[in-house]
């Protein structure tokens, strides 16, 4: 889970503004510049100058879906005015203008999703962070540190989202409380800090993890290799992989609970807001280790 900072056209984003567009896709002239560690729902923060203003700010954000590499025509056929524009030709001329001649035969588009707009920018320097005004074309925001996101979206939170924008099926509110959490867990992950086990136990929960995240609405935990997260809009679930050798068991399992304690401890800290629910993964869990979890939910 990573965010960045990416610089956008104004004009354009305000088309999709209007048009109260959930899906949008930005097209890219070149991919020199590649994504080294962005994936499926990381966060794609507007940078962009907003209205009467001579500053760049944080206007909004979406989330990244994937890369495609597509044709002018491809393009305006697939996505339509969910590229930024009426027509084509108005189209075309954008990336004419960009490409200072000759269109490119193909183009890097980033395909994001559920699209949320601030009702007033975030300057990088409200959140302690300085980002170049000429900046090109994206940076990193948190590589180093996920608390910038979650200090991003609560300074948004304070201002508000602008709720106007938001298409008649789309729940803006509730995409922007879920990000909220995701990032919060990832900084209560890196307060309690990398799992332990041997290398071989390490092995096996990797590969629980990466099972239960193939599975609708879960996701793996910022910085971690084998805790995974889902949050509805009831709580939040953390899978936990159950792997333990007979030399180190008890220790494994003291681990274990004392990282579910500090879980519950941490999301108190950080107000994540809803309660968390743990569920382990694994074959051969005893019995009595499933009976501590459950109490442990329902303390």
């Amino acid at each position: 889970m990573s965010s960045i900072a990416y610089v956008t056209d104004e004009k354009m984003l305000e088309y999709h503004r209007l048009c109260r567009n959930r899906d949008i896709l930005f097209w890219r002239l070149s991919s020199r510049k590649k994504f080294t560690d962005f994936r499926k729902g990381d966060l794609l923060f507007f940078f962009a100058r907003p209205a009467h203003s001579r500053r760049k700010g944080l206007i909004g954000y979406a989330h990244f879906d994937s890369v495609k590499r597509l044709s002018l025509r491809q393009m305006w056929n697939k996505f339509n005015t969910s590229t930024g524009y009426d027509s084509m030709q108005l189209l075309s001329e954008a990336i004419a203008k960009a490409a200072k001649g000759s269109i490119p035969k193909q183009m890097s588009c980033l395909l994001l999703r559920d699209v949320v707009f601030f009702v007033s920018p975030i300057f990088p320097e409200e959140v302690g962070i300085e980002i170049p005004m000429n900046l090109e074309s994206y940076c990193y925001l948190d590589r180093n540190n996920p608390r910038l996101t979650v200090d991003i979206l609560n300074l948004a939170q304070e201002r508000g989202i602008d709720l106007w924008s938001a298409a008649e099926n789309a729940d803006p509110e509730r995409v922007f409380a879920r990000d909220g959490i995701r990032h919060k867990f990832a900084v209560i992950h890196r307060e309690i800090g990398k799992e332990g086990g041997s290398e071989k136990e390490r092995s096996i929960c990797s590969r629980l993890a990466k099972e239960k995240v193939e599975e609708e609405g879960w996701e793996m935990i910022r910085g971690s290799a084998s805790e995974c997260l889902k949050v509805t809009d009831t709580a939040v679930h953390i899978a936990l992989p159950y792997a333990v050798q007979a030399n180190d068991r008890d220790i494994r399992i003291r681990e274990l609970f004392g990282r579910m304690t500090m879980y519950r401890l941490l999301a108190e800290k950080y107000q994540a807001g809803k309660p968390i629910q743990f569920e382990l993964l694994g074959e051969k869990i005893p019995e009595r280790i499933r009976e501590m979890t459950e109490q442990l939910n329902h303390a």
